[in-house]
């Protein structure tokens, strides 16, 4: 099941070729028999030749809808890139047009038609999920099977496979794109997530340092705002692939 080790080497990954197996890895181990990754940077956030990156290990024809997300038009009816556009969370799906979280009504339809089709390729369930990345205009993970429909058999891997894909996300940035400016964090910012990186909640954070738990939050907040990320995880895993903080 879930390796702490995978997120540690995807955070100290520095090419590609490391990203892509550790994600394999990772699939391999939470039970999935295929994944697909794609990100789509805005034309004045695009690192180099790489505006549009996508990996998977499918070896039929629905790897090619991942290529064929490089084409603005294709993308713009592509029910995952609606579905992480909109900032919406991770969900589980079958190919009877079940979701653990069911599309807006403008997108079902073509959610629905997509997993169908997936269905034609052998693939029966699966998770995907938004991405977030500075300056992408967006991004989304999927991990897939084709030996389950029961969306509950999903509940225990939502989780682990947000964490892998914010930490994936977070290397992807640095590998991809061309370096910049160091964000500053303060000398509690640091201490704040570095704690927050290894578990801790903001009450026992509170307590170690000795400051009220609304000052813990404080810092995260401030530390969020400074990474340019949406939220506590997001911040500990860019702080520490940044070297800001040591785990």
């Amino acid at each position: 099941m879930y390796d702490w080790d995978h997120v540690r080497r995807v955070l100290s990954a520095s090419t590609l070729q490391e990203l892509q197996l550790e994600t394999a890895e990772f699939a391999r181990r939470m039970g999935f028999d295929h994944h697909g990754y794609a990100v789509k940077w805005c034309d004045e956030q695009a690192p180099g030749e790489h505006a549009y990156h996508a990996f998977h290990d499918y070896r039929n024809e629905w790897g090619n809808s991942y290529a064929a997300l490089a084409d603005p038009q294709v993308a713009a009816r592509d029910a995952r890139v609606g579905h992480a556009r909109r900032g919406l969370p991770a969900t589980s799906w079958n190919r009877r047009g079940q979701f653990a979280y069911a599309p807006p009504r403008d997108l079902v339809g073509r959610a629905k038609q997509q997993v169908r089709v997936a269905g034609d390729f052998g693939i029966s369930a699966g998770i995907t999920i938004p991405g977030f990345i500075r300056g992408a205009d967006w991004a989304f993970m999927t991990f897939s099977t084709g030996h389950t429909l029961d969306l509950r058999e999903f509940d225990a891997l939502v989780g682990p496979s947000v964490h892998f894909v914010s930490a994936l996300q977070v290397s992807v940035d640095r590998v991809l794109r061309r370096p910049g400016p160091c964000p500053a964090l303060t000398r509690r910012e640091r201490e704040v997530l570095r704690w927050a990186a290894i578990g801790k909640t903001s009450w026992e954070i509170s307590l170690i340092l000795g400051i009220s738990e609304r000052t813990v939050n404080f810092h995260v907040q401030g530390a969020c705002r400074k990474l340019g990320v949406p939220g506590r995880r997001a911040a500990c895993a860019r702080a520490v692939a940044l070297g800001l903080v040591a785990v």
